[in-house]
């Protein structure tokens, strides 16, 4: 709204003189005139009801009939006067049609943009830039759903939310204990969701799809970004996110089963027993096991969790799944295993998918050590054997036991002596008797195998390994070497490829 607009509208209401109009800038805030101020900005309309002190008007302002404008030069702002007794009338009057102009023009702006454009990534930008403040859209689970890039996210903690995809269990019950969000209700009207642990200012509004409540939209603040209209503009951008989400995004409808809060949550790390009773009426197989599935390729191709629930049930019905950014945990019966190569295929071939598979439990409520399980098995399988695409937990668990007791101390001091005197003894020789002795470990010490790995005469590898056995003064036949030997070279892998 521009000021011949305002003055329009104010004019049919109360009497006002209109004492000059130059000014065509868009109105974006209103203020008082403060004696102490030297300047003005020329896209805020002033209201005062005395000069005194000031040496000229601002660009564009309304004064009382009171103020002496004999020397004021009128050729360079929009001015307007009101008697005295109707100033704080116009004032209200005045504030509340810019406020309202304001909230009408940002959701033609909003909608404008959402049907160009037809995606919410690019809806929460333009809405950064109107509020000069970075935004962040999440689920009820606190799941990062959307963020701004054009402004982006400088809070420490909440950046780290987005790296990971999702808030963290103990950061969620510290954000439900604030006083404001224990009392807010289930409107759309904002609240301040401000915490001691971040200096930035936060304001979060609740957003709706077809009645149904699907997440928040969050804003945060810097030090010069707030204005009192934000918390209209909030409500406007929550609205318009639910029209956009009904439109463009129905896949984050799927995420508001009590199947997908409750799996979300045992993922995230809350207590099961923390959970409504009405969870307890919950089925799941007798018999399960996790698969992490997880794209090595292009990223952005990776499908939405609806999609992939819709895949997977053609060919395992009955499974659960939860996104967590280019990932996917697949939560089913036993029966995923079996089928786990199918499934891979199944997405978009330049996603080049991986899976890690857990071991079986019985308990729902053990889910997250078993997507762990899963986790782990994929991230090692993948240093290890980078050429496969399917990594089960029972394969490469020893391999996990390993990095974890390498956070801790030294892993090569449980390295068998034998190790160290071949490789020695290889350097100076040019001999490659540590390599057979890991392939006749790897063979499950069966010479013939051991021989077809090596293009090699059995009658050769069985000379290597007895030379073998002089030098490191072993005995192969023996269970304990063996096993001792197998565990070392276990941990070579791990130092060797991890480092």
């Amino acid at each position: 709204m521009i000021f011949r607009e305002l003055m329009d509208y104010l004019s049919e209401i109360s009497d006002i003189t209109i004492l000059s109009d130059n000014v065509e800038e868009e109105i974006a805030d209103v203020k008082f005139i403060d004696p102490r101020q030297s300047q003005f900005r020329s896209e805020v309309l002033y209201f005062g009801n005395s000069l005194h002190g000031i040496t000229s008007l601002p660009p564009q302002c309304i004064i009382t009939d009171k103020c002496d404008i004999s020397d004021a030069d009128l050729s360079v702002c929009s001015a307007a006067v009101v008697s005295d007794e109707d100033f704080g009338y116009i004032f209200n009057s005045g504030f509340q049609r810019v406020r309202d102009s304001h909230k009408d023009g940002y959701y033609e702006s909003l909608i404008h943009t959402l049907e160009r454009v037809r995606n919410v990534d690019a809806l929460i930008d333009l809405a950064s830039k109107t509020f000069g403040a970075s935004l962040v859209f999440i689920d009820r689970n606190f799941r990062i759903l959307s963020y701004s890039t054009q402004i982006p996210v400088t809070d420490e903690l909440w950046k780290h939310n987005i790296e990971q995809g999702y808030c963290d269990y103990e950061f969620i019950t510290a954000v439900r204990s604030l006083k404001s969000v224990q009392t807010a209700d289930w409107s759309m009207m904002p609240v301040e969701v401000s915490c001691p642990s971040s200096p930035f200012k936060k304001f979060s509004c609740r957003v709706y799809c077809r009645d149904i409540w699907i997440g928040y939209i969050i804003v945060i603040e810097n030090s010069d970004s707030y204005r009192p209209e934000h918390a209209e503009m909030l409500k406007v951008l929550s609205g318009v996110l639910g029209y956009a989400v009904m439109q463009y995004e129905p896949n984050y409808l799927y995420m508001t089963s009590d199947y997908h809060h409750f799996l979300y949550n045992l993922l995230i790390g809350a207590d099961a027993s923390s959970f409504p009773e009405a969870y307890g009426s919950l089925t799941f197989p007798s018999q399960m096991q996790v698969l992490y599935c997880r794209a090595t390729g292009n990223r952005s191709a990776f499908p939405n969790e609806a999609n992939i629930s819709h895949m997977v049930a053609s060919i395992v019905p009955g499974c659960h799944v939860i996104n967590r950014r280019s990932s996917s945990a697949i939560i089913g019966s036993r029966e995923l295993v079996a089928k786990a190569g199918q499934i891979a295929a199944a997405f978009p071939d330049d996603c080049r998918i991986k899976i890690g598979i857990s071991m079986p439990f019985s308990d729902i409520t053990e889910l997250k050590a078993h997507y762990d399980e899963a986790h782990d098995a994929f991230e090692l399988g993948d240093i290890l054997d980078p050429d496969l695409s399917i990594y089960t937990f029972e394969e490469y668990g020893i391999y996990v036991m390993f990095r974890t007791v390498a956070k801790a101390e030294q892993l090569s001091r449980y390295l068998h002596p034998a190790l160290t005197v071949l490789e020695e003894y290889d350097r100076v020789n040019g001999s490659h008797l540590e390599q057979t002795l890991y392939t006749y470990i790897k063979c499950a010490c069966n010479t013939t195998e051991t021989a077809a790995s090596l293009f090699l005469h059995r009658n050769s590898v069985i000379y290597r390994l007895r030379r073998i056995e002089q030098l490191c003064n072993i005995d192969l036949d023996d269970t304990d070497t063996r096993f001792r030997l197998r565990l070392s070279f276990a941990i070579s892998d791990v130092i060797s490829r991890t480092t």
